[in-house]
């Protein structure tokens, strides 16, 4: 599951129709941390990588994509680390499940 719905109907009981808006922040906001960090991850600027890293694992975090949260956490890890190896893999992978939590959150919000 991309996206955990139980956290967000606990968030939606919380917070009511004003989680629509902040799902959509994070929908509109997302992209542009994408690109931010596949730029930093193609120039190797590791200190990019991890700031991004940890925002995109921050957000994700608060919306229920755990996977991509921690998906992102491992990408925030070896930035710190100077572990580049594998940077572009878990790269697109961090995008593959963009795409999935961002139609889960987009199917989440047609359910208001």
């Amino acid at each position: 599951m991309h996206v955990d719905i139980s956290n967000l109907d606990m968030l939606k009981d919380i917070i009511g129709d004003e989680l629509k808006e902040v799902l959509n922040i994070y929908l509109e906001s997302t992209p542009e941390t994408l690109l931010k960090l596949e730029d930093a991850v193609a120039s190797k600027t590791l200190a990019t990588v991890q700031s991004q890293a940890h925002s995109l694992k921050g957000s994700s975090a608060n919306v229920g994509a755990n996977n991509l949260s921690m998906l992102s956490a491992e990408l925030e890890q070896n930035a710190k680390n100077n572990h580049t190896d594998n940077m572009s893999a878990l790269l697109i992978k961090i995008q593959t499940e963009n795409i999935a939590v961002a139609q889960a959150l987009k199917d989440y919000i047609n359910t208001f």
